[in-house]
């Protein structure tokens, strides 16, 4: 039943949740009906329309569009972002400027897709991008910054045609929406690319097929290590003027360089501008929650990353492999458990493996089971788990990762 006019956020989410039959349905043909009717700005048209930047990616997404936001800040652009998921309130998928928007805000947006989808059912996903668009409009925004829910072709942020298209990684997930290899899993985050659109490449170990889907479109391609890189010397990109470079070490920003300046090429085929004094300001204002997130607590250093796939974690293991860590671990079923924790395990001097009571969330036990690392201890939750971590640890750091359900958890108890 639809909610009561004075419903509340968390009343539209629950009803959300069982709205369509399946909590995952790739395909756009039911969104498109519905953004039609709700008169979005899906490609180009006689209009005002924003410019879009779309980003998929197996990893790095969020952190290139944080910085594809803090860009845009600095070209004095007013910019939605649409990120998923959140960590602690659903309002962080939908944010203008520099802030989250309201609840209210929000609701009203659900009000709308709601009149408009009839008789046509959506996923959670669905509805709520649909309704994120529908706050962009409304907003009249010069950018909307958009990041990939779930491969690329078929998800609903590839509704809206791009002006610049972002690859950030690909690697294995999601083998059962996006297919069991790298080849295969490329064509699908390609199929953001649009004929004749830039195609920015934020790999240099991206698959043949994502390059060669970029070809068949005649899409023009900025790939890393040609148009754009980072190494020893710096960070550089390439504008209509020439070659600019910035000096790494007035980074401040743990942000992957890759993912910053992948997103700095994706802002320089756009027709906003930002000097190179600016573009250093707007990297280092990049702190992206739960990715390489530092807190002192408990009189212990811990990180925090949201890192649930073997490239996540091979990443974590090459930035923080140069000491030995405690690491607390807590992840969904679907994940590859095996592979995860063979790439941490050279850094973990010891193991908390904490339960996820969500959907797909793996006991504590069966993450034991099949992660086979040792020494571990077990923990019904990641409050316990972090409560003990401490102790556990010895004197040595702690890495939280897995699942953005084990930071979000793991947040909440260190801040309290």
């Amino acid at each position: 039943m639809c909610p009561q006019p004075d419903a509340s956020l968390d009343d539209w989410l629950r009803y959300l949740e069982h709205l369509h039959s399946q909590a995952i349905d790739m395909g756009l043909d039911r969104l498109l009906a519905v953004a039609l009717r709700l008169d979005l700005p899906l490609g180009s048209t006689g209009r005002r329309r924003p410019f879009v930047f779309t980003v998929a990616g197996t990893n790095g997404k969020g952190s290139t569009c944080e910085t594809l936001r803090q860009l845009s800040l600095a070209a004095g652009c007013r910019v939605g972002l649409y990120t998923s998921p959140h960590l602690h309130l659903f309002n962080e998928r939908v944010q203008i400027d520099a802030s989250p928007v309201t609840d209210a805000c929000l609701i009203a947006a659900f009000k709308q897709v709601e009149l408009a989808r009839g008789d046509i059912t959506l996923t959670y996903f669905e509805f709520t991008t649909l309704a994120a668009f529908v706050v962009f409009q409304a907003a009249d925004l010069d950018v909307w910054v958009l990041e990939v829910g779930l491969g690329g072709r078929l998800d609903a942020v590839n509704l809206v045609d791009p002006d610049v298209a972002v690859v950030t990684t690909v690697d294995l997930d999601h083998a059962a929406f996006l297919g069991t290899d790298r080849d295969q899993i490329g064509v699908e985050k390609a199929g953001i690319f649009r004929s004749g659109t830039d195609a920015v490449l934020g790999s240099d170990d991206l698959p043949e097929t994502v390059a060669s889907r970029a070809d068949a479109l005649g899409a023009p391609v900025w790939s890393l290590g040609i148009s754009h890189g980072a190494d020893e010397s710096g960070l550089w990109w390439t504008e209509s003027t020439g070659i600019h470079r910035l000096d790494a070490a007035a980074l401040t920003t743990t942000v992957p360089p890759d993912n910053l300046v992948s997103a700095r090429q994706a802002f320089a085929r756009s027709p906003f501008q930002v000097t190179d004094a600016q573009t250093l300001v707007a990297f280092n204002a990049v702190i992206p929650a739960g990715r390489l997130q530092k807190i002192q607590a408990l009189n212990c250093d811990w990180i925090l990353d949201v890192g649930h796939n073997p490239h996540a974690a091979r990443y974590l293991a090459r930035r923080l492999g140069d000491r030995r860590w405690h690491v607390l671990l807590g992840m969904l079923a679907d994940k590859d458990v095996e592979a995860v924790t063979r790439a941490l395990a050279p850094m973990a001097a010891s193991w908390s493996l904490a339960t996820l009571s969500v959907p797909r969330g793996l006991t504590a036990t069966e993450l034991n089971a099949r992660a086979t690392v040792s020494p571990a201890r077990c923990y019904d939750s990641v409050a316990a788990a972090v409560a003990a971590a401490p102790a556990e640890a010895e004197g040595l750091p702690i890495l939280v990762c897995g699942s953005f359900f084990t930071v979000a958890e793991a947040l909440t108890a260190l801040t309290q």
